[in-house]
């Protein structure tokens, strides 16, 4: 059984139709959405419809996370976020809620503000978790978890929000995404792997598939290019 993970969308839907239509998944294989389907990209409501289509084909093999910009418009729109975080009410259009609102029908400023819960928002949260226990002691969040600590035991608002990289040595393996990386490429360290890609800034869009150690990468253009890694 492969684990297929998936950095961080932001509204690029094409480049996300284009690398989920390139992975080379079997019916036992499991893929991981590492969160921030939304916000700042032209085409959030395409990616919350397109991640659904993959839950409702694959429920038991499809393992939906939250990301900060999830759990801002959750907060926004009233439904339960997991963080507890009180954000201030501007912060979610702060980071990319225009543009998700945008692309579900309210293009325009006052739109957007008095813009209603949106059904597939609705459908989605609900289905979203914090983390995910992997195969082979690896752990799938958003944003990391610290050195030394286990998910189980720290606030969600760490696990969607921390910049600090997991430096511990216990054998794990930390799959995350949000921060970008200007590079283009995942920072692939031997015990964890950032997989934001900095897709909605020009970079491609990423896939790692664990335990073979195959990167893939959707660019701009909508090719595909695979390399195994050596870890």
């Amino acid at each position: 059984m492969s684990v297929f993970a998936i950095g961080d969308i932001h509204g690029e839907e094409p480049r996300l139709s284009a690398l989920l239509s390139a992975l080379p998944r079997g019916p036992e294989d499991t893929t991981v959405f590492l969160g921030d389907y939304i916000d700042r990209g032209p085409d959030s409501a395409g990616v919350v419809r397109r991640v659904l289509a993959e839950y409702d084909a694959a429920p038991t093999r499809t393992v939906l996370l939250w990301g900060n910009h999830e759990d801002m418009a959750a907060a926004h729109f009233g439904f339960p976020a997991p963080s507890k975080l009180t954000y201030d009410p501007y912060d979610w259009f702060k980071n990319g809620g225009f543009a998700t609102l945008a692309s579900f029908g309210y293009p325009t400023p006052a739109e957007a503000f008095s813009a209603p819960r949106q059904e597939e928002l609705e459908r989605l949260f609900p289905l979203l978790k914090t983390f995910w226990r992997g195969p082979e002691n690896t752990i799938f969040v958003h944003a990391g978890v610290p050195e030394g600590q286990r998910p189980e035991d720290i606030p969600a608002s760490v696990l969607l929000w921390t910049r600090e990289p997991d430096a511990d040595t216990s054998g794990r393996l930390v799959v995350h995404g949000h921060t970008p990386q200007q590079s283009g490429l995942p920072d692939i360290q031997p015990n964890r792997i950032n997989l934001d890609t900095a897709a909605v800034y020009g970079g491609p869009l990423s896939a790692f598939q664990l335990p073979e150690r195959w990167l893939f990468l959707a660019h701009t253009d909508g090719e595909v290019t695979s390399h195994q890694i050596a870890l």
